[in-house]
């Protein structure tokens, strides 16, 4: 399948065809881990979140063809489909008396979230999500001195003291540090619109 092919038509698009499999294993590089981090938000422990994300990526490969995004951005409608399975898991152990205290804490809380509340962390953890994907990206682009010096200026160390310990001039630094901004904006945009459409 072309490269071409694979950025004209978003990858939502091309996941709802079940006999594109490169689209699948696209999709669960996207998604797979940024639905165990939300789990993890929800401060279900390893072992919950791992069989919950299996039970999520079921759910959401026999589904996709259910989605309209003309009722709703694919972010609120995964929250959805996130909070329903951990309710379900919780409402099923509860069901089977094997769930303890803290556990049923957990279910209470999760089932307390709000719908707004949910889609805020979401949102918020998907763009997270998606500037480190794009991050990862950007250190097949640009050089080690590069991404430090951006880095660098992320946690706030000021350009002379960036200059000093790179060896590098001020001039320098703030071309380094604004060629990898604005290519990491660019990246984040392209990700974003390759998998949300």
């Amino acid at each position: 399948m072309s490269k071409e092919w694979n950025t004209r038509k978003s990858l939502l698009k091309r996941v709802r065809d079940s006999s594109d499999e490169q689209a699948w294993a696209d999709f669960l590089g996207y998604y797979e881990n940024f639905i165990y981090h939300i789990l993890r938000q929800m401060e279900l422990n390893t072992e919950e979140c791992n069989d919950l994300v299996q039970d999520i990526l079921l759910k959401l490969w026999k589904n996709l063809k259910s989605y309209d995004p003309e009722k709703a951005r694919f972010r609120t409608w995964l929250g959805r489909v996130v909070r329903n399975a951990a309710y379900d898991y919780f409402s099923k152990a509860k069901t089977q008396s094997k769930l303890l205290e803290e556990e049923r804490a957990m279910a209470e809380t999760i089932c307390s979230t709000s719908a707004s509340e949910l889609e805020t962390m979401i949102a918020k953890e998907w763009e997270l999500y998606m500037t480190s994907y794009a991050m990862e990206r950007m250190r097949g682009i640009f050089s080690g001195e590069a991404l430090n010096v951006f880095s660098m200026s992320l946690d706030g160390v000021p350009t002379e003291v960036i200059a000093q310990r790179l060896n590098l001039n001020r001039d320098s630094v703030y071309t380094l540090r604004n060629r990898v901004k604005s290519r990491l904006i660019k990246e984040v945009h392209a990700i974003m619109k390759e998998v949300e459409g």
